[in-house]
C-alpha cells in the first residue's frame, strides 16, 4: 500500500476518533456540571420548543446593554401562543431589582404579563433571564423561585448561548433538566419591527415526559 492509499484508511480512523474525543469531553463537562451543582439534572430531553431568530436577537442584544449597566440582568415572561405548538415568544417587562445579576418580576408586571398573553390567546408556560457573566445555566435561586414543570429560558452574555430548562421534581427535591430548543428562521431584512424592552424604556415536543407548564 503506497503512501496516498495508507492515508486515506487513516482518514476515517481519524474523524471517529476525533468524534468519539468530542463526545467524551461533553459527557466529562455534563457529569463535572452535575456533581458540582447537584441542583441540575444529568438528563436531558428533547422537545418541539421553537425559539425564532429575531426573538433570540433582541435577548442577545438587550442581555447585552443590560450586562453593559453594571451586570444587570433582563428578564420576562414566556409565551406559547395557541394553535403554535412549540413556538417560544417572550415578553419583556422591567427589572424590578436594582441589584446586580438579580432579577426580579414585579407584581404590576406580572398582571401586564398575564394581560398580554390573554390578548394574544397565549399561555405563559415560563420566565427568561439572562446571565451577565456566567453560563446559561440556571442557579439555585433560580430554580427554588420557579414553579414545578414550568420553564426557564437563560440567556448568557459571555458565551452568547440560549438554552431552556425545566425544573421538575426529584426525590421531593427542585431540580433543573435541559430541554431540546431550536432557534428558527433567520434575521428580517431592514430595521427591526420589535419594540424597545422596558430596560430601554428606564434606562435605555417529542418526548412526552415534557410536560407543559402553566
Amino acid at each position: 500500500m503506497n503512501t496516498d492509499s495508507h492515508l486515506r484508511c487513516l482518514r476515517p480512523c481519524f474523524a471517529g476518533l476525533a468524534l468519539a474525543g468530542a463526545l467524551l469531553v461533553l459527557a466529562c463537562q455534563q457529569g463535572t456540571m452535575s456533581e458540582d451543582r447537584p441542583y441540575l439534572d444529568p438528563k436531558w430531553v428533547t422537545s418541539s420548543y421553537r425559539l425564532p431568530f429575531d426573538e433570540n436577537l433582541r435577548l442577545k442584544r438587550e442581555a447585552r446593554a443590560a450586562a453593559e449597566e453594571g451586570d444587570r440582568e433582563v428578564c420576562g415572561a414566556l409565551f406559547q401562543p395557541s394553535g403554535n405548538d412549540g413556538i417560544l415568544e417572550l415578553f419583556f417587562v422591567e427589572n424590578a431589582s436594582n441589584r446586580s445579576h438579580s432579577y426580579e418580576l414585579s407584581p404590576r408586571s406580572v398582571q401586564r404579563a398575564r394581560k398580554a398573553a390573554d390578548q394574544k390567546d397565549a399561555r405563559i408556560i415560563g420566565s427568561f433571564h439572562s446571565h451577565p457573566t456566567s453560563d446559561a445555566a440556571p442557579g439555585r435561586s433560580d430554580i427554588t423561585h420557579a414553579g414545578v414543570l414550568s420553564l426557564l429560558l437563560i440567556h448568557s452574555v459571555p458565551s452568547g448561548r440560549t438554552r431552556l430548562w425545566q425544573v421538575v421534581l426529584r426525590d421531593g427535591e427542585k431540580k433543573a433538566r435541559e430541554i431540546q430548543i431550536q432557534v428558527i428562521g433567520r434575521r428580517t431584512r431592514g430595521p427591526s419591527p420589535l419594540i424597545p424592552s422596558p430596560w430601554h424604556r428606564s434606562k435605555i415536543v417529542e418526548n412526552p415526559e415534557v410536560s407543559r407548564g402553566r
